[in-house]
């Protein structure tokens, strides 16, 4: 049965274009070789700006702490840390399951 993780990350204005470029370049091609499968991935139009939302389907909950056991060990996860921690004012990571209504 899978998982969802929906991820919403509140950047700072002058930190998106950095953050994003690390998303792309390091966090989701390891995620994606550890087999997460990213569902959808949004930068907020209105509302509060900046505000960019992941959506993952992974096998189970488990499936979360291997992966993110095998990135921190991984030599990328330093640099790609110290620019989370620059660029991301608040996170809010939330795991949800399918609606019976979803396709």
């Amino acid at each position: 049965m899978s998982v969802y993780l929906h991820v919403t990350l509140e950047i700072r204005s002058k930190g998106l274009p950095d953050f994003l470029k690390a998303m792309e370049e390091t966090a989701v091609p390891f995620l994606e070789k550890q087999g997460w499968r990213l569902a959808g991935a949004f930068i907020q139009s209105s509302g509060r700006l900046g505000t960019v939302i992941d959506l993952w389907e992974l096998d189970d909950y488990q499936h979360y702490d291997r992966a993110l056991a095998a990135f921190r060990s991984d030599p990328s996860f330093t640099a790609f840390k110290a620019l989370v921690d620059e660029t991301v004012l608040n996170e809010t990571v939330v795991f949800a399951a399918k609606a019976p209504y979803m396709r």
